[in-house]
């Protein structure tokens, strides 16, 4: 494995090289739980499967910001130009809840990113949460910021997030009511008509974490409403939740009725998944 640094590359990751061939490699970005964990998972994935992959950090990690709050595109963009020097051909980008909106940001400002994996997206792009645990709340700034400005962002309604208080009475990680009806001006939605790639969409039907059905549906319509002329599609899955993962960590069974209700039906969900996952990277891309 191959590791770059925030001081020397402008980004920290780790490069999976998958079987060694150049011709394709995918960025892996991960959600608002932060860290490198899920991310180095689901790189591993492809990389098990003959794919490279780059485990990107987007914030708490020892050299990205402690918090979701004004992280810079531009680790993307570094990543993609560290990528090119190593040789590689097509660049793609594969992105998790809080990490498909910095890949659906990414892939509209960065023409080299020619294929767009967007799981349980975000269609738009919204404020930042400051704190952990039973302190975290809304930061009054965006997620992310492009050449030192952030960029426009939808505020929460909620000021304040008692997830304690939900979880106990949902017995899940239910805050899907934080994150809906939410102010979204124009200028927070991210202008996906500028990609220049094919792009799938993942979505869980039993999301309890923000509406990533209705944010995925929104974008397949709008890509066929202006003839997007590269290849688009979007899943949608019955009952996996919203850690549309390839492979389930064992706290998210806690966190989540649909996967402890429906484990059978959520492992078909996965292995639906895996195959979508090749097929588009192997076939589409």
């Amino acid at each position: 494995m191959l590791k770059a640094s925030v001081s020397t590359e402008g980004f920290e990751g780790i490069l999976y090289p998958g079987n060694g061939r150049k011709d394709k490699v995918l960025i892996v970005l991960s959600g608002s739980n932060g860290g490198m964990a899920i991310t180095e998972q689901e790189a591993a994935f492809y990389h098990g499967n003959g794919v490279p992959a780059l485990a990107l950090a987007l914030f708490r990690t020892q050299q990205t910001p402690k918090e979701l709050s004004r992280v810079p595109v531009e680790y993307v963009e570094n990543a993609i130009a560290f990528l090119i020097a190593q040789g590689y051909e097509q660049i793609g980008i594969d992105g998790t809840s809080k990490g498909s909106e910095m890949a659906l940001v990414a892939a509209s400002l960065f023409p080299e990113l020619s294929c767009v994996i967007a799981r349980v997206p975000s269609h738009f792009v919204s404020e930042g949460l400051s704190g952990n645990g039973k302190n975290k709340a809304p930061s009054g700034t965006s997620c992310w910021s492009y050449h030192g400005k952030e960029l426009p962002y939808a505020p929460y309604r909620s000021r304040t997030f008692n997830i304690l208080q939900m979880f106990m009475r949902e017995k899940e990680l239910h805050i899907i009511s934080f994150n809906r009806d939410k102010d979204v001006k124009p200028e927070a939605v991210i202008p996906i008509e500028n990609m220049k790639a094919p792009v799938l969409i993942l979505s869980s039907e039993h999301d309890e974490v923000w509406p990533s059905f209705e944010s995925a549906t929104y974008m397949e319509n709008k890509l066929t409403a202006i003839d997007y002329p590269y290849p688009h599609k979007h899943v949608s899955y019955a009952h996996m939740s919203h850690a549309v993962l390839t492979k389930l960590p064992w706290i998210y069974k806690i966190a989540f009725k649909s996967e402890r209700r429906h484990p059978g039906a959520c492992r078909k969900d996965r292995d639906a998944l895996k195959k979508e996952l090749l097929d588009w990277v192997e076939k589409v891309w």
